[in-house]
């Protein structure tokens, strides 16, 4: 899975129940972006991207799936 890194917070989104928002990442993109500890919590990200993977894998036209790394990840 690609992953990028964000670099700057455009807007929230008024809409979902995840708190998504709209960042701009090192690559220059644009994206949606839905954070672990908001709304329904990480298991309903989980089962999003899970989902998301099959509907790939059986021919469904579909975004593809980015990780966004932010500041405050340890990960970063």
């Amino acid at each position: 899975m690609r992953t990028v890194r964000a670099t700057r917070y455009v807007t929230p989104l008024r809409e979902g129940g995840s708190l998504p928002a709209i960042v701009e990442a090192d690559d220059d993109g644009m994206y949606v972006l839905k954070f672990r500890g908001a709304g329904q919590g990480a298991k309903a990200l989980i089962a999003e991207l899970i989902t998301g993977e099959i509907a790939l894998a059986v021919g469904f036209r579909v975004l593809l799936t980015t990780m966004v790394a932010t500041v405050r990840d340890p990960d970063c």
